[in-house]
């Protein structure tokens, strides 16, 4: 069974350069494009900004966690990996970094979670926390939808 492409989601990786080739392919000939007018002289819709494109993936991912659908530190990977590092989050932070999206929390909790992989591999045992930073990382994706989604979450 072929999954179908979220046009939306492929443009906001596409704008922030983490698109998979089969995205890219999905948005060609779509209704997005980088221009207002296409060649063809058929109006399409412009490709989102940086800024548009990290607040689609930030719900994507965070509703993710939120729901279930995927683990918190695996989810939470996809965060900073899609979302922080591409559009710059930590040059538009404030005082503390993420703030400038409201995960400055999640950003806290990657950071633990490094701090968790550097103490396995130095002790090599497994380290206690990690069912609590999970549970902290899931309320902080909820936390976060309930403040700034376009749709709530229970």
């Amino acid at each position: 069974m072929e999954e179908t492409v979220n046009l939306d989601v492929a443009a906001a990786r596409v704008a922030l350069g983490t698109a998979s080739p089969e995205e890219t392919a999905a948005l060609v000939g779509s209704v997005y494009d980088s221009e207002v007018e296409g060649s063809s002289g058929q109006r399409t819709i412009p490709l989102p900004t940086a800024e548009q494109a990290a607040w689609v993936l930030l719900e994507l991912h965070l509703a993710a966690i939120a729901h279930g659908r995927v683990g918190p530190e695996e989810g939470l990977g996809l965060v900073i990996d899609e979302v922080f590092r591409p559009a710059g989050l930590a040059q538009q932070s404030g005082p503390r970094l993420g703030d400038s999206h409201d995960i400055e929390r999640l950003v806290e909790l990657q950071d633990e979670y490094d701090d968790m992989r550097r103490y396995e591999r130095r002790t090599q045992t497994a380290d206690r926390r990690h069912e609590q930073v999970d549970a902290q990382v899931i309320l902080a994706a909820k936390e976060w939808m309930v403040r700034n989604a376009t749709y709530r979450v229970s």
